[in-house]
């Protein structure tokens, strides 16, 4: 039997689904998304099942598709600009502070959301298989952000789609707070743009974790993993 919160995420996608109880080996998981990313006909999508994730029985995941898609589109460069500035005004921090130097960065290879580090399994973990071939319409489907610094989901929609088509991420887990992509590394003399639009995207990931948006940038030329958290 599935856990109330798992069966009600799992009625309000009304998608193709397995269920992963926590404590599940973390290769199984992993080897289960990456066998239904081969399959080429979805975009898989590894939620973990939080205790506020209920939904009501009459909602359902196409009343907010439609809302998403009938937003006005965000022009992605216009609002990393915009959103840096608003971060410089918001947060406690000089702007120069935290630009650093490119190195010192960690690599990520592997989720890092789906993993309950006190036993080192899984979380409890939903894995959807969305009936989009466009990876970044995954944010139609299931409600993530639009609290404190987090984007909303019409925003993550088009700034998906334009980080799909230019550097080839992939959105793969959300949680209540943590979204990870797959993308492959990408070269030195794009990664600090990069990073600066990770920041406008979700500052928690320098203010509260890198520092500095160099060593985020010499993170991505390593990693295949992008992370998010927001506090």
């Amino acid at each position: 039997m599935f856990p109330e919160h798992a069966q009600s995420v799992m009625r309000y996608l009304g998608v193709q689904c397995e269920y992963f109880p926590r404590g599940t080996e973390i290769g199984t998981v992993v080897n289960a998304y990456r066998s239904a990313l081969s399959e080429g006909a979805c975009t898989p999508l590894l939620i973990v099942i939080e205790s506020h994730m209920m939904f009501d029985d009459g909602e359902c995941s196409a009343d907010f598709q439609e809302m998403v898609f009938s937003a006005p589109v965000t022009d992605p460069v216009k609002w990393f600009e915009e959103t840096v500035k608003a971060h410089d005004r918001d947060f406690c921090y000089e702007p120069n502070s935290i630009i650093g130097e490119i190195s010192g960065g960690r690599t990520r290879t592997e989720f890092s959301a789906i993993i309950d580090y006190g036993i080192k399994k899984t979380w409890d973990i939903v894995l959807a298989k969305i009936p989009m071939e466009k990876p970044w319409e995954v944010f139609a489907w299931f409600p993530l952000g639009g609290w404190n610094s987090c984007p909303r989901n019409e925003e993550m929609l088009w700034i998906g789609k334009y980080w799909y088509e230019k550097y080839g991420a992939v959105p793969a887990v959300m949680s209540g707070d943590t979204l990870e992509f797959t993308a492959p590394p990408v070269p030195l003399n794009a990664a600090f743009e990069l990073a600066r639009e990770h920041f406008a995207f979700c500052p928690d990931n320098v203010l509260q974790n890198t520092d500095t948006i160099g060593r985020l940038a010499d993170e991505l030329t390593r990693s295949t993993v992008w992370y998010f958290w927001w506090d």
